[in-house]
C-alpha cells in the first residue's frame, strides 16, 4: 500500500510528459499549417520596415514572415536545449525562403518532440539554467517554450491576413 502511494506521483508525472509530447505534436502540426499557408513569394513580406536585424532590434522594422517562423524554431532550441538532451538543428543562414523555413521547422519540431519524450519526472522538477534569466524548473522551461511559440505564432495570422490569406483554423 505504501509503495503504491509513493509511486502515484511518478505515474502522474510520467502521464504529464506524455501530455506535453502530445501538445508539441499539435504545435508542430499547426505551426507547419501556418508556414504552408503563406505563398513562397510572400515569405519576405514584413508589415513595416525592411526585416533587417538592426531595424527589428530598434523597433523601426519588423521581421519578415520567414524570419518570424524561423524565430519560433530558434526559441524552441533556446528553451529546450537547456535540458541537454541533444543539439538543436541549426537555423538556415541567410535563407528565410519557404522551402528552407518549412524544412527547418520540421527538423526543429521533430527534435523538440524527441527532447520532450526523453524528459523524466525529475527533469520537470530540477532547476535548469534559464540562459539569460534566472534558473527555472524544467516545467518552467516547457511553459516558457510553449507560450513563446504560441505568442510568436499569433503574429503570423496578421502577416497572412495582410497578404489576403485566411489563416488555418486552430485545432486543440
Amino acid at each position: 500500500m505504501v509503495v503504491a502511494a509513493a509511486a502515484a506521483p511518478l505515474t502522474l508525472q510520467a502521464d504529464e510528459i506524455t501530455n506535453w509530447t502530445a501538445w508539441w505534436e499539435r504545435s508542430k502540426k499547426y505551426t507547419l499549417a501556418i508556414a504552408e499557408a503563406m505563398p513562397a513569394a510572400d515569405y519576405s513580406f514584413a508589415p513595416f520596415g525592411s526585416g533587417a536585424a538592426e531595424a527589428v532590434r530598434s523597433g523601426d522594422g519588423a521581421r519578415t514572415f520567414g524570419q518570424v517562423m524561423q524565430h519560433i524554431g530558434q526559441a524552441e532550441g533556446f528553451y529546450l536545449g537547456r535540458f541537454g538532451k541533444g543539439t538543436a538543428p541549426a537555423a538556415p543562414q541567410n535563407d528565410a525562403s519557404k522551402a528552407a523555413t518549412v524544412k527547418y521547422l520540421n527538423e526543429m519540431f521533430d527534435w523538440s518532440i524527441s527532447v520532450v519524450r526523453q524528459l523524466t519526472p525529475a527533469d520537470l522538477d530540477n532547476p535548469v539554467s534559464g540562459g539569460r534569466g534566472p534558473a527555472m524548473t524544467g516545467l518552467d522551461l516547457l511553459l516558457n517554450a510553449m507560450v513563446h511559440t504560441a505568442h510568436t505564432r499569433g503574429y503570423s495570422d496578421m502577416y497572412l491576413r495582410n497578404k489576403g490569406v485566411k489563416p488555418p483554423t486552430y485545432q486543440v
